[in-house]
C-alpha cells in the first residue's frame, strides 16, 4: 500500500487518548489512525450496500432480521471466548 504523509489537527485530549490506546495495542498512531479509519470505510461501505439491496429487494423480514441478530450475538459470544493454543 502506498502511503502518504498528511497532517491533522485534533483536540489535545484526543491525541492523548488516542496515543494511550495506541500504546496499549502496540500500535504507533499513524497504524492505529489507519486501521480506525479503514473499519469506518468498510462499515460505510456495507451500509451503502445494504441501501442498494434493500432499494432492489426492499427490507428485510422479520425472520431475516431476527436471524442475523442471532448470527451476530454468536460471533460476538466466539470472539471474547479465549482461544486455545495450539502448538
Amino acid at each position: 500500500m502506498v502511503t502518504k504523509k498528511v497532517t491533522i489537527t485534533l483536540p489535545e485530549e484526543v491525541v492523548e487518548k488516542v496515543s494511550e490506546l495506541a500504546r496499549s495495542a502496540g500500535l504507533p498512531v499513524s497504524t492505529y489512525l489507519t486501521r480506525l479509519a479503514e473499519h469506518h470505510i468498510r462499515v460505510n461501505d456495507g451500509l451503502a450496500a445494504m441501501r442498494e439491496w434493500e432499494a432492489e429487494y426492499g427490507a428485510p423480514s422479520a425472520e431475516a432480521e431476527a436471524w442475523l441478530a442471532d448470527h451476530i450475538k454468536r460471533i460476538d459470544m466466539e470472539m471474547q471466548e479465549p482461544h486455545a493454543e495450539t502448538s
